[in-house]
């Protein structure tokens, strides 16, 4: 009610006038009341420039428990003669189609009035019902795109209050284990647990990190990235190191040439770190995962690949999407989010790389990660595109060289 003019309704207001050739069509949307004047074609003064009409003076009303109105002569109908704006609208031939949502409320009404005794094709009523489903298609789809932006919203809030309530406990247990560490240190059992507990909480973090990232890039926008000059194969030798504490001597390191990148060294580690634990997990137990990293031209490549069930169908087509588990994951007793691939996706392409991944059961699964070797183009053009549009605060890059 009460919105400004919207060219899709007045298209299809016109397009109804063309094809039944009659001088008024209005779209119309009611409550309690008034009629509200959506759009319109012929719509006389001075209801052109008010754009609605008391509900007590409107035969729309009529039409509120889903019933249509169509008379071929409405001064010979004894319920349509009498009716107060009959007269005065030149109404004698009507159509009037109630809109109805899907949940089966009526809207309002969809009407072509025509001044003459006029009988109604058969053709004539289903290009008005065929009209009538495409304002529906039209209010609907208006309906979900808010839907989306509130379940936006509503979801953007309780992930940045989560991620800030659980931050505050973790680093307060951050503070007091090593606090605990610096009281014992000639301990081993101490220092042994501090040590582990403390893995324990920064892993937390990072899942922690990982649930913003994901609504993050759900939402469209990239992940932040702080560029510097960084060794891919010296972040991809440590990360490796890390998980070979959990899941044992399995990764088979293979690199050629230097790897030296303008990128950002977290969400490097981030990419390796979720594509090795993830061919850790979901590949055959025992079996080595090749990491290798290979240059060509402006750009390097990462690929990690492991043996096991293959990804087929609908799982290979959606891995990188947020919260999707393959079939095989989810059937495995490895529990997650769905959130890894989504994220080793959205620091590829905010570098302005890419990631792919091919799968069977000959070759076994292999993700491919190409990134420039700068990624201060890609960086430039994000950050020209976040001020022009007023998304996000030009501080979502920064840039830092070291000599």
């Amino acid at each position: 009610m009460d919105t400004p003019r919207e060219e899709a309704f007045d298209r299809l207001a016109h397009l109804a006038a063309e094809l039944l050739h009659v001088p008024l069509t209005i779209i119309s949307l009611v409550d309690a009341n008034k009629q509200f004047f959506k759009a319109d074609f012929g719509l006389p003064s001075p209801f052109s420039e008010t754009r609605e009409l008391p509900i007590d003076a409107s035969l729309c009303r009529y039409t509120l428990e889903g019933e249509s109105i169509i008379s071929s002569n409405a001064l010979a109908d004894p319920f349509l003669k009498f009716h107060p704006s009959t007269g005065p609208w030149g109404i004698v031939a009507i159509i009037v189609l109630p809109l109805i949502n899907p949940e089966g409320h009526v809207l309002g009404t969809f009407c072509c009035i025509e001044p003459k005794v006029r009988e109604w094709t058969a053709q004539e009523l289903k290009v008005m019902r065929e009209l009538t489903a495409s304002i529906m298609t039209e209010i609907n789809l208006r309906n979900q795109i808010t839907k989306l932006k509130t379940e936006q919203n509503l979801r953007d809030t309780f992930v940045a209050a989560l991620t800030h309530d659980l931050r505050t406990p973790l680093t307060a247990s951050k503070l007091s284990l090593q606090l605990l560490g610096r009281r014992h240190p000639d301990m081993p059992s101490v220092q042994t647990s501090v040590a582990r507990v403390n893995q324990s909480l920064d892993r937390a973090e990072r899942m922690i990190q990982n649930l913003l990232d994901a609504s993050q890039i759900q939402a469209g926008k990239h992940v932040a990235l702080k560029l510097s000059e960084c060794d891919l194969h010296a972040i991809t030798v440590q990360t490796l190191e890390e998980l070979t504490a959990v899941y044992t001597d399995r990764f088979v390191l293979k690199a050629e040439g230097t790897f030296q990148l303008m990128a950002d060294p977290i969400g490097l580690r981030r990419i390796v770190e979720n594509l090795a634990s993830n061919a850790a997990k979901y590949g055959a137990p025992g079996t080595p995962i090749e990491v290798v990293l290979g240059r060509s031209g402006a750009q390097v490549t990462l690929q990690v690949k492991n043996q096991g069930n293959p990804i087929l169908g609908e799982d290979l087509k959606n891995i990188f999407e947020p919260f999707h588990r393959s079939r095989s994951a989810t059937e495995s007793a490895e529990k997650g989010w769905g959130l890894g691939l989504p994220l080793v996706r959205g620091f590829a392409e905010a570098h302005g790389g890419r990631a792919s991944v091919t799968s069977s059961a000959e070759e076994g699964t292999c993700f491919t990660i190409t990134l420039p070797l700068d990624a201060r183009a890609r960086a430039q053009t994000r950050l020209e595109l976040l001020t022009s549009d007023r998304v996000a605060p030009a501080s979502d890059v920064s840039v830092s060289t070291r000599e």
